[in-house]
C-alpha cells in the first residue's frame, strides 16, 4: 500500500486520496465538474498542443474534454502519453460526474430538504405493491382479449 506523508503531516494514502476526491465530487457535483472539464481542457490542451494538429486552440481542447463526459464524439484524438491519460480519466469518470450534476449537491438531499430516506424495508413493500399492480394491470389485459 502507497502512503506517503505530506508536508503538513497528513496522510497521502492512496484510500485518503480517494475519499477525499469521492467527498469533494459528492458534496458538490457542479463545481467538480466545472473543474473537471476546465481543467481538464487546460491540461489536455498543454499536452497536445504542437503535437496533435486538431488542437490548436485551448477552445479544441474544451470541445474534446466536455464530449469526453458524455459520448466522447469528436473528431480530435489525443496523440500524446499524457493527452491520453488525461482523456482516459475525464472518460472515466466524466459521465459519471455528469450524472451526479443533475442531482445537486450530496448536502442538500442528506439535509432532506423536508424528505426523509426511506427505509430498505419501506422500499420493498412499495415494490410489492407495484408488482401486485401491474399483475392486476396484466390480469385485465389478458381477460379484455379473451
Amino acid at each position: 500500500m502507497l502512503t506517503l506523508a505530506g508536508a503538513g503531516g497528513g496522510d497521502l494514502s492512496y484510500a485518503s486520496l480517494k475519499g477525499e476526491l469521492t467527498s469533494a465530487i459528492n458534496k458538490d457535483p457542479f463545481d467538480a465538474t466545472v473543474v473537471t472539464v476546465l481543467g481538464g481542457a487546460f491540461l489536455f490542451y498543454v499536452a497536445e498542443k504542437g503535437q496533435n494538429p486538431k488542437v490548436e486552440t485551448y477552445w479544441d481542447a474544451l470541445v474534446f474534454i466536455s464530449t469526453c463526459l458524455s459520448v466522447g464524439y469528436a473528431d480530435v484524438f489525443a496523440r500524446t502519453p499524457a493527452g491520453k491519460a488525461i482523456a482516459s480519466a475525464v472518460m472515466t469518470f466524466g459521465p459519471a460526474m455528469s450524472g451526479a450534476l443533475l442531482e445537486g449537491p450530496a448536502a442538500a438531499s442528506e439535509a432532506g430538504e423536508g424528505k426523509k430516506a426511506e427505509a430498505p424495508g419501506e422500499l420493498l413493500a412499495v415494490q410489492r405493491l407495484i408488482v401486485e399492480k401491474l399483475d392486476a394491470i396484466l390480469v385485465e389485459l389478458k381477460a379484455s382479449r379473451a
